[in-house]
């Protein structure tokens, strides 16, 4: 969709709205955000950020409801499938959208036909994290220590397909890591198998990873971004290292088919919230790299992810692991 096609249709739902009997020009009181992630995680705590932001947007209750399972996939089928009447809006997650529907046999949607993309609000790398107990202090030496094992270490990531999934992919074909793949349920999960020894590392969204792992005295030793983060300028990113980045990034849809009335009513506080600066500025400050992409920049940055990962994700696929 083009700009100027995404304004038309702005401009003609507002007419629509205009001409409706006042029984169905009423907004519904409470909209579903509908984040395909559990709680306590990164997406799940940007979810709730946006939640907020978009109440006093659209002037009632925005909630969240964590629909989880199949690494994102189970809650993106539910935002397909989701009533078309205004009351759901969902969170569209990389490791679903792309990873997830590429991998899973239960992946039940269409990016480019099952949603209208509202917008791209930006993405954030993984952290690369190690137990306090690791002898390992930098990437250097756990690498040389992976690429020497005799049996396989474990990575865990939060799903099939994940940001996290494919960076430690990356460094086994690439960088002859010997790495095996867990997916890990829950957040508490993945740090609890990190401390008691079932994992060697844990792939986890930096804005949760920066909160969770100096608690644990637990330590970072990379991130997966094209640059180094803010906050960690001592770690090392796999940008800079071999010009490669496994991101996850977030963005805003409706279930295709929404009414006209009810879309723009949507669309306009999406518009706000990616146009003012000062939920930019909230937005960065919980750890996103804000983009705030939207009409046919949001499509076209879905493409080229698509394509970015193709390669990676199609080795994944050759090895059965496609579920």
């Amino acid at each position: 969709m083009t700009a100027f096609v995404h304004r038309r249709r702005l401009l003609a739902a507002l007419v629509a709205a205009a001409a409706m009997p006042p029984s169905l020009a009423q907004p519904p009181p409470v909209v579903r955000l509908i984040v395909p992630a559990p709680p306590g995680g990164s997406a799940d705590a940007l979810g709730r950020l946006v939640a907020d932001i978009l109440s006093d947007l659209v002037e009632a209750p925005v909630r969240v409801e964590n629909v989880v399972g199949d690494g994102g996939v189970t809650g993106t089928n539910a935002i397909a499938r989701a009533p078309r009447d205004g009351t759901v809006m969902g969170m569209a997650i990389s490791s679903s959208l792309i990873g997830g529907r590429l991998l899973s046999r239960n992946a039940q949607f269409n990016p480019a036909e099952d949603f209208d993309w509202l917008t791209i609000l930006g993405s954030y790398p993984n952290a690369m994290v190690v137990a306090s107990r690791s002898n390992y202090t930098t990437l250097e030496e756990w690498l040389a220590a992976a690429r020497a094992a005799r049996t396989p270490l474990v990575y865990g990531s939060f799903g099939t397909g994940s940001a996290g999934h494919l960076a430690g992919a990356y460094l086994r074909y690439e960088q002859n890591a010997n790495l095996s793949h867990a997916t890990v349920g829950p957040q508490d999960d993945g740090y609890a198998m990190l401390a008691d020894g079932r994992l060697d590392v844990l792939f986890d969204g930096v804005p949760n990873a920066v909160v969770r792992t100096p608690r644990a005295g637990h330590r970072i030793l990379a991130v997966t971004s094209p640059a180094r983060v803010d906050g960690l300028p001592d770690v090392p990113a796999f940008g800079e290292l071999w010009r490669e980045s496994f991101v996850v990034w977030i963005g805003l849809v409706l279930p295709k088919g929404v009414p006209p009335q009810r879309y723009i009513r949507l669309a306009t506080a999406v518009s706000v919230l990616v146009s003012d600066p000062r939920y930019a500025d909230t937005m960065r400050g919980a750890g996103l790299s804000f983009m705030g992409l939207s009409g046919a920049g949001t499509r076209a940055y879905v493409d080229d992810e698509f394509l970015r990962n193709a390669r990676l994700i199609a080795r994944l696929n050759d090895e059965g692991v496609r579920k």
